[in-house]
């Protein structure tokens, strides 16, 4: 849970779970930063056209723009998400498959 400035509690799973279903994420985290919900995103390279490495990052930073104005349509006023940042690798996991959310909590912003 995090809880932001007025005193909300912002629940990430059920943020990540409605980013999880957009197109062109594999798994998503929701971070703070400075204030601020972060989404860190591994893509779904299989979308990718295998073309040149540029353009696909071009692509998909588009499509994550475009997912994150949607998700913001559902979501409420204080659990808008400033940003999503493709993450270059799948997120660490536990043996029963959730996200070691502590590694990537002490991120720099």
């Amino acid at each position: 849970m995090i809880l932001c400035s007025n005193g909300q509690n912002i629940y990430p799973e059920e943020i990540e779970a409605k980013i999880n279903n957009m197109p062109g994420v594999s798994e998503s985290l929701v971070v703070e930063r400075s204030g601020w919900l972060v989404a860190l995103v591994y893509p779904d390279y299989d979308l990718s056209t295998h073309g040149e490495v540029n353009n696909e990052l071009e692509r998909f930073r588009a499509l994550m723009e475009e997912n994150r104005v949607a998700v913001n349509h559902r979501l409420a006023a204080y659990e808008q998400i400033s940003e999503i940042v493709l993450f270059p690798t799948e997120f660490e996991k536990t043996p029963k498959k959730s996200i070691k959310r502590y590694l990537y909590n002490i991120l720099p912003g």
